[in-house]
């Protein structure tokens, strides 16, 4: 019998993802989530063993758990990539030193560009190995369920696309530069985009009108006021710091155009959003649509009515409409293959349940 208690971490720039999950015989026989939005270009060293802490505090503790009770902590690292540190190096150096403050560094165990887990002495010595593998948990977890298919998964700031043959992510991209070379990731998502990236121009009055520069307003507020998101899932922060009510999404949204929210009316507003929400699916369906055609070519098996498997936050509202659009229908949710009860937070319950079945296996 294979009992453990795994915590898996999901690491990135913007928001920390955790899954606590206690596994027997391969089922899931009780899991906890929870979610911190954590900027790290706005916090200081300090501040990251006292995000950990609250972790533990929020999804180990208030489940009446004690941290000793744990078998493993099973953690994917994105947040390398801010710009609060000078080089990923830099960045996997500070946030595994401070994994070490909170927990057990035996204990510990990072999923790898190569698809393997590999243990606190190893990623101290070879910290590169580990940046931006989330994808690798992800679709190890699933090629467990699913043996042919192509993963997608939408969060708040990129979508990744993982092809999954014989159980295996066959991925032609390991780190961001190949998999951005490659149709892999692609840096755009729910809520962290601002809207130059997605379009230069909206349209007002009969016309396209371009776009002020700035970041008066992010894709969150589009997705705000098209009712795709709720407030509870606007986890990140406004770009006025303001709240996240939907008079302040249009108000924010009004700015683009250097206008404000006297001089525009809604009706106009919801035109702009639906347009920007437009512009959105073609930019991901167009890297869709290339990222397919590569893999067609290098991997013939996925031409004929390929399987996505679609997983995040932003899966419902960019995913599914984008693939629809391309006109790809055999499409379903990881959560109703994996049992991964909180879509949000799929990576981490990803992680956690890519090293069960490792360590179920030693």
């Amino acid at each position: 019998m294979k009992n453990f208690l795994i915590l898996g971490l999901d690491i990135g720039g913007a928001n920390t993802k955790s899954a606590l999950i206690k596994f027997q015989n391969d089922e899931i026989l009780k899991s906890f989530s929870y979610i911190e939005y954590f900027p790290f270009w706005e916090k200081t060293l300090n501040d990251i063993p006292d995000m950990l802490r609250r972790i533990n505090s929020n999804i180990i503790e208030k489940n009446n758990i004690s941290l000793e009770e744990v078998n493993f902590i099973s953690i994917t690292i994105t947040a390398e990539l801010s710009d609060a540190f000078q080089t990923k190096r830099e960045g996997i150096s500070t946030i595994i030193r401070a994994l070490e403050d909170v927990f057990e560094k035996d204990k510990l165990f990072f999923i790898s560009n190569k698809c393997e887990f590999i243990d606190f002495k190893s990623v101290r010595s070879e910290p590169i190995s580990i940046a931006a593998a989330n994808w690798a948990s992800t679709s190890l977890f699933l090629g467990k369920f699913v043996s042919q298919c192509i993963l997608i998964d939408a969060g708040s700031t990129t979508i990744d696309a993982i092809p999954i043959l014989n159980s295996i992510p066959v991925a032609n991209g390991k780190d961001d530069i190949t998999r951005l070379i490659n149709h892999e990731l692609i840096y755009t998502g729910g809520l962290r985009a601002t809207i130059p990236s997605i379009t230069h121009f909206v349209p007002y009055k009969g016309q396209l009108v371009r776009i002020a520069f700035e970041k008066f307003a992010l894709v969150s507020d589009v997705h705000r006021i098209l009712n795709n998101i709720s407030e509870e899932e606007y986890i990140n922060d406004t770009a006025d710091n303001r709240s996240k009510t939907i008079e302040n999404s249009y108000s924010r949204l009004a700015r683009v155009i250097c206008m404000d929210s006297e001089a525009i009316t809604k009706n106009e507003l919801n035109q702009i959003a639906n347009y920007i929400y437009k512009k959105q699916i073609e930019i991901i369906s167009s890297e869709i649509q290339q990222f397919y055609d590569a893999l067609i070519i290098r991997l013939p098996e996925f031409k004929n009515d390929p399987l996505f498997v679609i997983t995040g936050l932003s899966s419902d509202f960019l995913i599914k409409k984008s693939l629809e659009k391309l006109g790809f229908n055999n499409f379903k949710n990881y959560g109703e293959i994996t049992n991964a009860p909180d879509h949000i937070s799929s990576s981490a319950f990803a992680v956690a349940g890519a090293l069960y079945l490792q360590k179920k296996g030693e």
